[in-house]
């Protein structure tokens, strides 16, 4: 079964290349692929891709988060946590929905939130 893809490659504007490392705070509204090398924190408010080869040390916070690379530091997503067969990370984890590929390396705790109950959802809309 061939799975949906969460982050469309396409709608990416910033890329952070192979040979760039960037030190401290880095913040956008657009998604980001990241090549290169981070170090300090990542808040992102729409999708991540770490791209294989990225060594990123720091907390990582977005909605999708894709991971080829390496993370030090703990990652929070509000949608999902893919970590591909390349993938390392070495933190706690709270997501939404966590998809570990064969191969993938996570060591730290991981936290899931559970989706709204549909009933809690319907009661919130009627109000």
């Amino acid at each position: 079964m061939k799975r949906k893809k969460v982050i469309k490659e396409d709608k990416i504007l910033t890329v952070i290349g192979k040979e760039t490392m960037i030190t401290g705070t880095l913040k956008g509204s657009s998604p980001v692929r990241i090549d290169g090398g981070v170090e300090g924190e990542v808040h992102i408010d729409s999708d991540i891709i770490i791209g294989e080869g990225a060594v990123i040390q720091a907390n990582v916070k977005g909605h999708n988060i894709q991971v080829a690379g390496r993370v030090v530091g703990n990652i929070e997503a509000s949608g999902k946590l893919e970590m591909l067969t390349t993938g390392v990370v070495e933190g706690d984890v709270n997501v939404h929905t966590l998809h570990v590929a064969d191969g993938a390396m996570l060591t730290g705790n991981c936290s899931m939130q559970r989706a709204p109950e549909r009933k809690e959802v319907q009661k919130k809309a009627n109000t």
